[in-house]
């Protein structure tokens, strides 16, 4: 039981880790394919929650391997049985998990170096920059555009003439005093853009014809101050078209990240080789500790079998395995528990063979030498009694002690007779025959005969063929069930039962007789199949010694079990 339940939560971790792992590989996949790398190693970097989770994940399978790989030295240290193979076993998975690990870590490395150094080739920073600059000079040439369209339409214009001019490159002016600062929109195609402009910008600092850019939630401007009269300056608005500002913050963008990526660039590597091992080794460890589970499952069996083979020598035949395998581990441990009930059952078959024809021996002897007198001692003491005529006294006392003769008489013929059938016991005709309706059949009968016993018949099935001599396996039925009768006093239950058998392959079926009455007494258990052995002096002893010798002539075997109050005989018979 403790060996089912170990197999059991080691079945439970098995499912619970490859769930997981297959959870873990479906994520890795979906974002090494679908998510930018950028935004996971920035992630990376930011957070790092994946990457002590990973590092948790790697510790955890490490512990295990680690664990396992403990109990396989403390196992070989302690030369327990089956530890060298399962230690050479453990040790050829390791190599065979390390002989793609290596290359795979070292060309994986080399590949992520040169993967990095390839981002940062020399003139892209350059490139960059250069677009910048041609970003910058085309915002120049914008802002030139705008300026010489206002000196030549409002150099000197009212703010009510530059109101009715019809700008093409001017979206907007702005008026400001250069005393006071006050700012005044004279016209401005979008009036969201004064959201955006600093209040406090001071325009007098920047020189006329420069331009400054403001950005907005949907567009950019360009701001330039330029020259006026009466005292007062302005500043015209133009907006930047979409596909040039899109293109711009592109550069600017791909320019920053380059910067910071080539600030990180050694750390990059590092971490990317973390990340790498994080996402990988599980995996390896993975496999390695399934690899020592496997030679587990492998070398259970085979110490089992060690084991067993060990007291087998010993002449220990009731050891079985009782370990569950597949395949062929499982038709090895099935041949040698049957090999080993095969060995038991032949060693009693042949203790009981030795034991019966000694006895058998005695038992001829015997009714030879006492059957030949008893017939002339029984003639005797009749004619004595036939030619004494006379009517007296001495007549009664005669008669007294003739019938005494020859009532022991029979009782001495009774013994010889026994003898001699349990030296001829007629030879074993084994077949295939239902013992449901043999059992039913014989209850029937005690029921009528023995009414203040209760009998009862539990059968798991409708039928149970077995391979046996119904005649001889009558007897021995009946045999303990007479038995039982004379153990159960008052209120007395007999039950038998018919089921299949545990062993291997369930290939037999078991008869059990139980009773309620007195026991066995444990100091004549030994003795009990006994011949000649009679506990009460009411038999010769013959009645348990013909149902062993019955059940052993039908392959079968007999055992039982007894305490006050609760005696059970069991038969076990091969299923036909």
């Amino acid at each position: 039981m403790k060996i089912w339940k170990l197999r059991r939560k080691r079945k439970l971790i098995i499912i619970f880790l490859v769930s997981f792992f297959a959870i873990y590989f479906i994520t890795t996949v979906y974002f090494s394919f679908v998510v930018d790398p950028l935004i996971v190693f920035q992630s990376i970097i930011e957070k790092r929650l994946l990457l002590i989770t990973l590092l948790l994940l790697f510790s955890l399978m490490l512990f295990l391997v680690l664990y396992n790989l403990f109990q396989v030295v403390r196992d070989r240290i302690g030369k327990k049985e089956g530890s060298r193979f399962r230690l050479r076993l453990t040790l050829f998975f390791l190599t065979v998990t390390l002989i793609p690990v290596v290359p795979l870590a070292l060309i994986s490395n080399n590949l992520i170096s040169r993967s990095i150094n390839l981002w940062f080739v020399s003139g892209i920073e350059e490139s960059l920059m250069n677009a910048l600059e041609v970003s910058k000079e085309l915002y120049r040439k914008l802002t030139r555009e705008s300026v010489e369209e206002w000196e030549r339409f409002c150099l000197n214009c009212s703010e009510k003439e530059i109101k009715s001019i019809s700008f093409k490159t001017i979206d907007g002016v702005l008026s400001f005093s250069k005393e006071g600062g006050e700012m005044r929109v004279v016209f401005l195609k979008d009036l969201e853009v004064m959201e955006y402009i600093d209040q406090n910008l001071k325009f007098s600092d920047i020189e006329p014809h420069e331009w400054r850019r403001i950005n907005t939630e949907k567009h950019d401007y360009l701001i330039t101050p330029v020259k006026s009269g009466a005292g007062r300056r302005y500043v015209l608005i133009r907006e930047i078209p979409d596909n040039i500002r899109n293109h711009t913050a592109q550069v600017s963008a791909g320019l920053q990240n380059y910067r910071t990526l080539k600030v990180i660039r050694e750390p990059a590597k590092g971490i990317i080789i973390l990340l790498f091992t994080a996402l990988i080794m599980p995996f390896v460890l993975l496999s390695f500790y399934l690899s020592l589970l496997i030679s587990r499952e492998v070398t259970d069996p085979i110490r089992e079998l060690a084991i067993a083979t060990q007291k087998v020598a010993e002449d220990d035949l009731t050891y079985t395995i009782n370990l569950k395998a597949k395949d062929e581990l499982k038709l090895l441990i099935n041949s040698f528990n049957k090999m080993t009930r095969d060995l038991r059952v032949n060693k009693e078959l042949l203790k009981h063979s030795e034991r019966s024809a000694a006895w058998r021996d005695i038992a001829r002897k015997i009714a030879h030498e006492i059957k030949n007198p008893l017939t002339p001692i029984k003639l005797s003491a009749e004619r004595m009694l036939k030619l004494y005529d006379r009517n007296d006294s001495y007549r009664e006392v005669l008669k007294k002690g003739i019938t005494t003769i020859l009532r022991e008489v029979e009782t001495i013929t009774r013994m010889v007779n026994e003898f001699y059938e349990f030296a001829r016991f007629p030879e074993t005709r084994l077949g295939r025959h239902d013992v449901v309706p043999l059992i039913s059949e014989i209850l029937d009968l005690l029921r009528n005969t023995h009414r203040e016993i209760t009998f009862a018949f539990n059968h798991t099935t409708e039928s149970a063929f077995i391979m046996i001599d119904t005649a001889q396996v009558r007897i021995a039925l009946l045999n303990i069930i007479y038995n039982s009768i004379n153990a159960v006093k008052e209120n007395g239950i007999i039950t038998i039962s018919c089921y299949p058998g545990s062993g291997s392959g369930n290939g037999s079926y078991i008869i059990a007789i139980n009773d309620n009455g007195t026991g066995i007494d444990p100091e004549i258990r030994d003795r009990i199949f006994e011949p000649y052995f009679s506990k009460d002096g009411r038999g010769i002893g013959l009645g348990l010694a013909i149902v062993e010798k019955i059940v052993l002539d039908n392959k079968g075997r007999i055992w039982f079990e007894s305490e006050p109050g609760n005696t059970t005989f069991y038969m076990e018979f091969t299923k036909a």
